[in-house]
């Protein structure tokens, strides 16, 4: 066997999963990151070690799309709150947007921002910039300050940020180009959508299915259509957020078969709620774009049998408990939080067929850690960071929001039963989560875009 330092933990006996196989290994992490990953290993003197028996040994997860409400909105969430939140829910690193109060528009903002949450991070965490009218120098100067990207709103969203023009728009696909990083996009028709709305609005329409109806899919499809000919034109690397509906996924393949590199997300919520749940739920389960009927969920999940959908991320979204019981669905907000049930949903899913846990850690760990160039993310081997899952896929669990870590712990999946569970989460080796507690002081850092192993 190789020499090793002595290691600071040793995980044992667990089934390490990986995107593309899983096998009955152990893994070695000495100063933060893995060291070996192997069969039987064994050292003296390791500071701690944990049987895993019994269990899977998942690298951390990594939500690419939250928005834990700071600064400006800390009454819904803040990043202390979501932060544990995510360790809770075995997401060791987020991507947190933009569309606070104030946006993040400037590179004075995003440093306050940044200064203002790093040391309540208990999970690593990387921070976007907005993309917007007239801000295309200000995201150079973002990217210096370590953005993994930028988030373009051309719908309409918490925080009311109207859509750039197109003009506007191009120049920020090209400073993002410039910047080499990743542009985010909500891809919705903002015109479109707010004359929906005023028409409903008109005829006396109040109900959460007005949501729905205020949404077509076509509002998605000329969205995306168009911000993906631009991205293209730009050499802009491209990312639709919360794609929602068949007719949008089978616009992007079509595009894709023409030559266009664009990734695509799925949300936990589009993937396990269908209209039905507005009868239901009713303005709980309100969501910019809104859960679909059960037609554009089936494809969705087609699409992530066919590879089409490359990421699943949460959208986690917290609201106060007066603003989730608002009964007028235009004066409620859309989001509900997400953090803590994405991966035992997940694991349910993969206990009635529809998945494996292969595809959860491509999903929600290696695919995102590649496409935002998280070095040291998203994979549990020799040289990555010691982000660790460990997972006990039989264990029945119901949820219970009472249990919950974020402020408002109001969630539409209250009492669902659900198979698989988070045991603990460790951080570059360090235990942020266990027997139901976050546990130690906030230790996260801020990931910032750079080479990932394995990219060319």
């Amino acid at each position: 066997m190789p020499h090793h330092p002595t290691p600071d933990l040793v995980v044992t006996g667990g089934t390490v999963v990986a995107h593309d196989g899983r096998r009955r290994q152990d893994v070695a992490v000495r100063d933060g990151r893995i060291v070996a990953v192997g069969e039987g290993l064994a050292w003296d003197g390791a500071a701690a070690t944990v049987d895993a028996s019994g269990l899977l040994v998942l690298p951390g997860l990594v939500d690419v799309h939250v928005h834990l409400r700071e600064p400006g909105m800390t009454e819904k969430e803040d990043f202390a709150s979501g932060t544990a939140a995510a360790a809770a829910g075995g997401v060791t690193t987020v991507v947190d947007m933009p569309n606070t109060y104030p946006p993040v528009s400037t590179a004075e903002r995003f440093q306050e921002k940044l200064d203002l949450v790093a040391p309540k991070a208990h999970v690593d965490f990387g921070l976007y910039g907005m993309l917007g009218q007239d801000n295309a120098e200000e995201m150079t100067a973002m990217a210096g300050l370590g953005a993994m990207g930028f988030k373009l709103f051309m719908g309409q969203t918490t925080g009311d940020n109207r859509c750039p023009d197109d003009a506007a728009i191009f120049r920020g696909l090209e400073a993002a180009a410039e910047a080499g990083l990743v542009v985010g996009v909500h891809a919705e028709n903002d015109h479109l959508l707010r004359m929906f709305i005023d028409r409903l609005r008109a005829e006396g329409r109040t109900d959460p299915r007005a949501h729905l109806e205020s949404r077509p899919a076509f509002v998605e499809v000329e969205a995306l259509t168009r911000i993906i000919t631009l991205a293209t034109e730009a050499g802009t690397k491209l990312h639709i957020h919360h794609l929602s509906t068949a007719a949008g996924l089978s616009r992007v393949r079509d595009l894709r078969a023409q030559g266009h590199r664009v990734s695509v997300e799925a949300l936990v919520a589009h993937l396990t709620f269908d209209d039905s749940a507005y009868d239901v739920h009713g303005n709980l389960v309100k969501l910019n774009p809104p859960i679909r009927p059960a037609a554009d969920v089936a494809a969705l999940w087609d699409g992530i049998g066919r590879g089409d959908v490359d990421v699943i991320a949460t959208d986690h979204a917290p609201h106060t408990a007066a603003e989730q019981a608002e009964p007028d669905v235009w004066k409620a907000y859309g989001g509900f939080i997400g953090l803590e049930t994405m991966l035992p949903l997940l694991l349910t899913e993969t206990a009635e067929g529809r998945m494996t846990v292969e595809d959860i850690v491509r999903l929600c760990s290696y695919a995102p850690a590649r496409r935002w160039s998280m070095a040291g993310k998203g994979a549990v081997a020799p040289g990555f960071d010691a982000d660790l899952v460990l997972v006990d896929p039989s264990a029945g669990t119901v949820v219970n929001g009472a249990s919950m870590h974020s402020k408002h712990n109001i969630t539409p999946y209250e009492g669902r039963e659900l198979k698989g569970s988070v045991v603990a989460t460790y951080l570059r080796g360090v235990p942020v989560y266990e027997k139901g507690e976050v546990i130690g002081n906030p230790a996260g850092r801020q990931v910032r875009p750079g080479r990932t192993r394995g990219e060319r």
